[in-house]
């Protein structure tokens, strides 16, 4: 009896350790060896796919810049519409991820890594960058800072070592905000942003006491939950948000709630084999969805995600795929030109 119980027991150590290998050993190799999995592919859009992107985007005057591991290491990549025209911004051996257009479309925020390898699921060691778009000139704005939004023209939140700061580009001044080592947070946040609409509220990820999506009250510190997923962005009217979350068709899709109580329903979840969704991010004037969609596959920094873009209030089917490679392409953002 005694010999019996301890081979169950045997049987069932190795059956969860081999569970535990299962889901988090490809993520583990990935976060110390991504670097080993990347290499530079071909990357150009050839005449049919060139041919669709400009057919569907002849109306739209935009650019769209992300994240592209096409060249062997992760560089900034932008793409003007509807021309189809693809230019890199960015030449260095590190990793080049999260950028975001100021909102004049002149310069685009982002963050390297301190190292040659870093993966994106390391919060920690990356400084932020300012691109300006109209000389091509990048300067080092902030050490140690991730995951940059931008409120306005003038200033930027971002995150260091787990506190929400705000920065003062006229004068270099940083404010902390949030220190969510402490209640109500008390664990990890990432991708927060404040709210368009100046109301004072913040959409944030959290892992810890705080699992899942929420939107915060900064001055109550009142919180809203709206599921288990991760990458919670606003809409530009600041009454409704958009998240990633596990489910769909092809294991993750893009959900919406009413930003003042959660109710959540389905923003996109692409038909055929692309239709893992992550990186969801809206354009300004509320019109244009951009995101990052693999055929399965989930880790960020490796995965062959391919690049999105879908009018609202279309069939999920008119989405229009921008990118075409075996590289990782990832954080998109977008802007749309004014109007002269």
């Amino acid at each position: 009896m005694r010999i019996k119980g301890w081979f169950l027991l045997m049987v069932i150590s190795l059956f969860g350790l081999g569970t535990l290998a299962y889901q988090f050993g490809p993520r583990l190799f990935f976060r110390q060896f991504g670097y080993l999995w990347l290499d530079r592919v071909e990357s150009r859009l050839i005449p049919g796919q060139l041919e669709e992107i400009r057919q569907k985007t002849k109306d739209l005057k935009a650019k769209i810049v992300w994240s592209s591991s096409r060249t062997g290491s992760h560089e900034l990549f932008i793409m003007t519409l509807p021309d189809a025209a693809i230019f890199q911004l960015t030449h260095n051996n590190y990793v080049d991820i999260f950028p975001r257009f100021s909102p004049d479309g002149e310069k685009i925020v982002f963050i390297r890594s301190q190292r040659p390898w870093v993966s994106g699921r390391d919060l920690d060691p990356w400084d932020l960058y300012l691109l300006s778009l109209k000389t091509g000139k990048e300067r080092l704005l902030v050490k140690e800072g991730n995951m940059p939004q931008w409120i306005d023209n003038h200033r930027i939140s971002f995150v260091r070592k787990n506190r929400l700061l705000i920065k003062d580009l006229d004068t270099g001044q940083e404010t902390m905000v949030l220190d969510c080592n402490l209640p109500p947070v008390s664990g990890q946040i990432t991708t927060p942003e404040f709210s368009p609409d100046q109301s004072g509220r913040l959409a944030l990820t959290g892992r810890g006491k705080l699992s899942g999506v929420f939107v915060m009250d900064l001055k109550s510190k009142n919180v809203l939950k709206f599921g288990e997923g991760c990458q919670i962005t606003w809409f530009p009217n600041g009454r409704e948000v958009c998240w990633v979350e596990n489910g769909g068709r092809g294991g993750n899709q893009i959900l919406m709630s009413p930003a003042s109580r959660p109710q959540k329903s389905t923003l996109i979840d692409l038909p055929g084999d692309y239709s893992h969704e992550y990186f969801p991010r809206l354009s300004r004037d509320g019109k244009w969805l951009i995101w990052g969609a693999s055929a399965g596959g989930h880790e960020l920094d490796v995965e062959d995600y391919e690049i999105f873009l879908w009018q609202l209030g279309q069939p999920a089917a008119e989405a229009i795929r921008l990118t075409y490679n075996k590289a990782n392409d990832s954080w998109p953002d977008i802007f749309i030109e004014p109007t002269p």
